[in-house]
């Protein structure tokens, strides 16, 4: 296996802080709203007022998804500090509406929270993609999803608990908190350095798709895609109702009052899946190192089968199975954001931007993620969060493993075929 010589610039180490810092701000606009449970509002209904609250923001953030398989792609880089502000803001200023209005409209504004903030992550990634310390670089990013989510809540807990802030307002005060930090940092991004000659040689040139170029991926590459986007929703769907309901879990698992808690079993799933995601960016092969994360994503879906089995025979403690659970989530889930979709570009050798394929990807996780939370509203409410994200982790585990094995068998027939056009080709010519 050949290696490729590690080399780290200024560059780099600016582009991975400040879009970790980036995202962190986004995630306290998006996700701080989770501390809390908003029961005794007044609210009666068949769902859980909290749920609802979720499938609102998750369909605005879902619809977002769709919307930035244009707007993503297209964006030419001087729109885009302007769009990430006005974006942020935008949601910002719908959680003042959000503790203002009525119960019954409060949904609302959540869905409206969550329109303009799914576009962030690709506007973010699209300066992370296309070099050479990609893996590296969108790890850091990725290192959000664990540790920021958690910490967001957290800070969203402590807020409540500590200086009395009420519910409702939580998540304004959280987001307003961040938001400062989130400006500075997508400003030190829009001033940062393309990707250089080596690195478009190494990962192919990436730019902005319009719209015949997305239809021309699509049908020479839509079947290999196809699979690649279910093992990524299914991810989603698991990464989600874990991330929306963790609260829960921690109250049925007898850990509730501990805020702290909800940092501390994410830390080490983030260290482990930074550290195992950014190790991509020793393999110089494109193809070597695609395989290899789609074997570490079949791996991790037997990891989730096999510790949730333990976890319900008690042979494994509700920490110590949230963590290596959790691990078995995200590390398949980051290395798709970090690894296989930006190497499965390269790969291809097709000029485009990683954004597009990650805005469809994502566009049906969420649509997936909106349907599991009805699912268990309408047909598993009697079920608790715990038992329901058991069930959950084994049925996606089995479903994973079976979809990375079609997924390799597929991209290979298809590298051959593409292979012997080449030499048919030629041969013609000749």
């Amino acid at each position: 296996m050949k290696l490729e010589k590690v080399s780290i610039s200024k560059t780099d180490i600016t582009l991975m802080v400040t879009a970790f810092l980036a995202y962190t701000g986004m995630y306290a606009v998006r996700k701080s709203f989770l501390s809390g449970q908003f029961e005794g509002l007044g609210y009666e209904g068949e769902f859980h007022f909290k749920t609802i609250l979720i499938i609102s923001q998750v369909i605005g953030y879902m619809l977002s998804k769709f919307i930035g398989i244009k707007i993503v792609s297209e964006l030419p880089a001087s729109k885009r500090f302007v769009a990430l502000v006005g974006l942020v803001a935008f949601s910002l200023l719908m959680l003042v509406g959000f503790a203002w209005v009525p119960v019954g409209w409060k949904p609302a504004m959540m869905f409206l929270n969550g329109l303009p903030l799914g576009m962030i992550f690709g506007l973010v990634l699209v300066y992370l993609e296309g070099r050479k310390n990609s893996e590296l670089l969108v790890a850091g990013l990725s290192a959000t999803f664990i540790f920021s989510t958690g910490f967001v809540k957290s800070t969203g807990v402590w807020m409540m608990e500590t200086w009395g802030v009420s519910e409702l307002w939580m998540p304004f005060y959280t987001g307003a908190l961040f938001f400062p930090m989130f400006v500075i940092a997508s400003y030190v991004l829009s001033r940062s350095e393309g990707p250089s000659e080596l690195d478009m040689k190494l990962r192919t040139k990436r730019m902005p798709m319009l719209k015949s170029d997305r239809i021309k991926f699509l049908k020479r590459f839509g079947g290999s895609f196809t699979f690649l986007v279910m093992i990524y929703v299914l991810l989603t769907i698991v990464r989600d109702f874990r991330d929306n309901f963790i609260v829960e879990f921690w109250d049925e698992l007898g850990k509730s009052g501990q805020p702290e808690l909800i940092t501390l079993t994410e830390v080490p799933i983030a260290v482990m899946v930074l550290i195992i995601s950014a190790l991509g960016i020793l393999i110089l092969s494109n193809k070597l190192a695609f395989n290899l994360g789609m074997i570490l994503t079949g791996v991790s879906g037997i990891l989730m089968v096999v510790t949730t089995l333990f976890f319900n025979a008690g042979w494994m403690g509700p920490i110590f199975w949230m963590i290596v659970s959790g691990l078995a989530v995200y590390l398949p889930y980051i290395l798709f954001h970090c690894m296989l979709f930006e190497r499965f570009l390269a790969v291809l050798k097709f000029k485009g931007t990683v954004g597009f394929l990650f805005y469809i990807a994502d566009a049906f996780g969420y649509l997936g993620s909106v349907g599991i939370m009805v699912f268990k509203e309408l047909g598993n409410r009697s079920a608790s969060w715990v038992d329901f994200f058991t069930r959950l982790n084994l049925v996606v585990g089995i479903l994973i493993l079976i979809f990375v094995v079609a997924s390799l068998v597929v991209v290979k027939t298809g590298l051959i075929k593409r292979q012997l056009r080449k030499k048919e080709k030629s041969l013609f010519r000749a």
